[in-house]
Parts: structure tokens; C-alpha cells; sequence
């Protein structure tokens, strides 16, 4: 599986960096209980009968209690937050990212966002050095564990998060650029692990729809960012609708 790849091309990376970090302890790690998570979460899930978190702990054995430790170790830290951290854990997982994109497709994949903040995280190159792609990287190491009572939804399915907003923003720099955008959601819960990714069309789609699902309340960090930089605001990319890395990948290669 590619997202096994990506997990052991950056292991000496993530290792170093959350040595001293306390993380779940999976974060990172992928067995046989996270083959079938992904199965029955994504990839023989139906959006229009999404499996419930009761009735995945009764094909899941490994579940009921992974779930206890879930919400142990993740609620009491929701609302602490470092931006400074925050934003260099970012750029970890983009870097970790990028380096094994140009690794897969043998060309740059590199930074976009370096004079326009703005503007998608990453870009791919071809090789004569035009864009191929740009794409966001949206790292979800937590779930939303208290989905279901605030959203109705499930947390395994909805907790890859967009800041509205900020999206709203950049989507209309995006409408201006020559190359396809792409969201991609790395995401590093107990249960569910893997890349997913939507188009920028499909996001544009879902906030038309007006699917600003969430207003959540202010952190302990959110006093060290500038008013602008807080968003509050949220809305939780369907997962059934996204694409798998694998899909990604391929889509890039055609796009070189």
C-alpha cells in the first residue's frame, strides 16, 4: 500500500522531530487492525449508507477500546493549541510529503507558497519547469471526537478540516491559476490512516452548498495569532468523497 510507503520513507524524520512530543500511540504506525479500518471505513464504505462507529466496533474487534484511549488522550488536549508549533509540525508532513511525491515521479515537487501565503502549499513541476499541479496539504492527526454530538456526523468520516474562510480566500486565487489545485488530506487518526485528496472544484461545490458545518470556540493559542489568522469557522470534507493516494498519484503522473 503507497500510504505504507510514505509512512517508512519518513520515519527517520518523524522519529526525530516528535521525540521528545507526546502522540498516540500508533501515530505513525500501521498494522493489520489499520488494513481493516481502512477497508471498512473507506474503501468498501457507502456515502449513502455511511457505516456507524457501533456497528464498525462489532466488525472491528480492536475498536471499542481503541476508541476509549481516542477520547482519553484527545479531548483533554482539543482546545491547547501553539501556532508556532503547529505550523512547524506543518511543514514536516509537507516536506515529508514532497520529498517522496519527486521521489515516486522522478521531477520537483516543491514549495508555492513562498512570496503569496495565499496560495497552495506545494506545486509539481514538469520538466521543462512549468506547473503541473499545485496542491494544499491538510495534516489531521486527531479526530474530531465529539463529532457526532456537534456535526451529526461520525468522526472517523467527519473530521478533515477546512478552515471556510481561509478556503473562500484562496479559492479565488486559485480560479486565476493555469494548473489544476488539489486538497489533500493526510490523515493520522487510531482507526483511519491514509492520503485522501479532492479537487478544488469539489470544495468549491461544498461551500456553495453551504456547508459551514462548525463555529468552534477559541483555544489557548489562538490569542498568539493575529485576528486574521484565527479561523473559527469550519467545514469537514466529506471522506466517501475523496479520492485514495493511490488515485493522486496517478493523477499527477498523468498530469506530467
Amino acid at each position: 500500500m503507497l500510504y505504507q510507503e510514505l509512512l517508512n520513507s519518513c520515519r527517520a524524520r518523524f522519529d526525530a522531530f516528535f521525540q521528545n512530543v507526546p502522540i498516540f500511540s500508533n501515530q505513525f504506525k500501521w498494522n493489520e487492525y489499520n488494513d481493516e479500518c481502512y477497508r471498512l471505513m473507506y474503501s468498501d464504505n457507502q456515502e449513502d449508507s455511511i457505516a456507524t462507529v457501533k456497528e464498525l466496533k462489532t466488525m472491528i474487534p480492536e475498536l471499542t477500546d481503541m476508541c476509549k484511549q481516542c477520547g482519553a488522550f484527545f479531548i483533554p488536549a482539543r482546545n491547547k493549541s501553539l501556532p508556532k508549533y503547529d505550523v512547524i509540525m506543518g511543514k514536516q508532513h509537507e516536506e515529508a510529503l514532497m520529498e517522496f511525491l519527486s521521489n515516486k515521479l522522478n521531477t520537483i515537487v516543491c514549495r508555492a507558497d513562498l512570496e503569496n501565503r495565499s496560495m497552495p502549499d506545494c506545486k509539481v513541476l514538469k520538466a521543462d519547469g512549468t506547473i503541473a499541479a499545485y496542491f494544499e496539504v491538510k495534516f489531521h492527526g486527531a479526530p474530531f471526537v465529539c463529532a457526532l454530538q456537534k456535526t451529526g456526523r461520525y468522526c472517523y468520516e467527519g473530521s478533515a478540516t477546512l478552515d471556510y474562510k481561509k478556503i473562500e480566500k484562496q479559492l479565488a486565487i486559485i480560479d486565476k491559476l493555469d494548473a489544476p489545485v488539489f486538497y489533500v488530506h493526510w490523515i493520522e487518526y487510531p482507526c483511519l490512516k491514509g492520503v485522501f485528496f479532492e479537487t478544488s472544484d469539489q470544495v468549491k461545490r461544498y461551500i456553495a452548498e453551504q456547508h459551514e458545518t462548525f463555529e468552534r470556540e477559541k483555544r489557548e493559542g489562538d490569542e498568539m495569532k493575529s485576528a486574521k489568522a484565527v479561523y473559527l469557522k469550519k467545514m469537514y470534507s466529506p471522506l466517501l468523497q475523496m479520492k485514495d493516494f493511490e488515485s493522486f498519484v496517478t493523477e499527477l503522473s498523468d498530469l506530467l
